[in-house]
């Protein structure tokens, strides 16, 4: 009687599919931090402190360390042992890195927000939370690393699946803690203007879903660890560190974007500058005897951001952009009051 065929599943089944998968998200998120590391040099190369933009590229620099080292694990298991079940059944120390890197990339992008945490709301307490839960993160993950190394089979991950969860729960916890401080401070502080509650709710939306992104992702990571003892959760955990960077990066880049808008179609509107025909209500008057129409002077108004776009700084500017000096007024015994068209400043902070 013939041999049945072995049932025995692939060990690359167990956790290099799922690496792989989570590697093609790895990289793709990858691209697109590239593009946002390009609008921000674009943008802010002038503009950000030399710190800024080192710690900027830092980020990147990790994030790309991450994919080359997991991206060589994956061609070494998979083309070099691609027949070595042996080899295909225990992590290696290019894989231990991944979760080294994704706990100290998330808890420097966590600390970065628990500086603008204290830069608004000038809270001890609320930025000492999101600092305590920042650092146990990246103190987890590098225990994982750690732990990988010393329990290398894929399978029996779950010993050490206690330090996996302060990992991942202590992230979550601190994502959820910056969206939520960051939102409240932000909705008790509307004016009641229509211009500024629009650029207020606009932070508000872009505040609530970069946090929950990187908050759902890193829950379902930990689900799919507690519940599955294959590497499923490595879809998940792969490109953890990319959302990471991407909302820091997307939270600086969408500096340019906080201006106001107007919903007149006839308003000029762009970065940082709104037409001020719906301002100023583009009073004209006509003198009847004299047909001479005497117009307010156009008010402009532009945002200057912030360096980290924390407070919009507003700078209202009133001036003749046609002529340098305009008649603006003609009283009824002739006489002219006259407008030497120089520009004048108040600034709003």
């Amino acid at each position: 009687m013939a041999s049945s065929p072995s049932t025995s599943p692939n060990p690359a089944s167990v956790a290099h599919g799922p690496m792989l998968i989570g590697l093609m998200f790895n990289f793709i998120l990858l691209g697109i931090i590239m593009t946002q590391l390009y609008i921000y040099m674009k943008t802010y190369k002038r503009r950000d402190k030399l710190w800024m933009k080192t710690f900027v590229f830092m980020l990147v620099a990790a994030n790309l360390a991450n994919s080359i080292f997991i991206g060589i694990d994956m061609y070494v298991a998979l083309i070099n042992h691609f027949d070595d079940a042996e080899y295909l059944q225990n992590a290696t120390w290019l894989f231990a890195t991944d979760p080294a890197l994704t706990g100290i990339i998330s808890g420097v992008v966590q600390l970065f927000f628990a500086w603008r945490v204290k830069v608004l709301t000038s809270n001890w307490y609320l930025t000492t939370v999101v600092v305590a839960m920042s650092m146990a993160g990246t103190v987890a993950g590098i225990v994982t690393a750690a732990e990988i190394r010393t329990t290398s089979e894929f399978t029996k991950f779950q010993e050490f699946q206690a330090v996996v969860i302060v990992w991942l729960a202590s992230s979550c916890i601190a994502d959820l803690c910056v969206t939520g401080i960051l939102v409240w401070y932000l909705r008790r502080h509307k004016t009641g203007f229509q211009g500024s509650d629009e650029l207020v709710d606009r932070i508000i939306r872009l505040t609530i879903q970069t946090g929950l992104v990187t908050s759902i992702c890193a829950i379902i990571d930990l689900v799919l660890f507690l519940v599955n003892p294959s590497g499923l959760h490595l879809i998940f955990n792969f490109p953890l560190c990319k959302l990471y960077t991407n909302t820091l990066l997307s939270s600086l880049n969408s500096r340019s974007g906080w201006s106001y808008s107007h919903s007149n179609p006839d308003s000029n509107s762009r970065s940082g500058m709104i037409s001020g025909g719906g301002i100023s209500g583009g009073r004209k008057r006509s003198a009847g005897r004299t047909g001479t129409t005497t117009t307010r002077p156009e008010v402009f108004v532009h945002v200057e951001q912030h360096e980290l776009g924390d407070r919009p700084r507003f700078t209202i500017e009133n001036t003749d952009l046609t002529r340098s000096r305009a008649k603006l007024d003609e009283n009824d015994d002739g006489t002219s009051s006259v407008w030497d068209g120089q520009k004048t400043r108040d600034e709003i902070v």
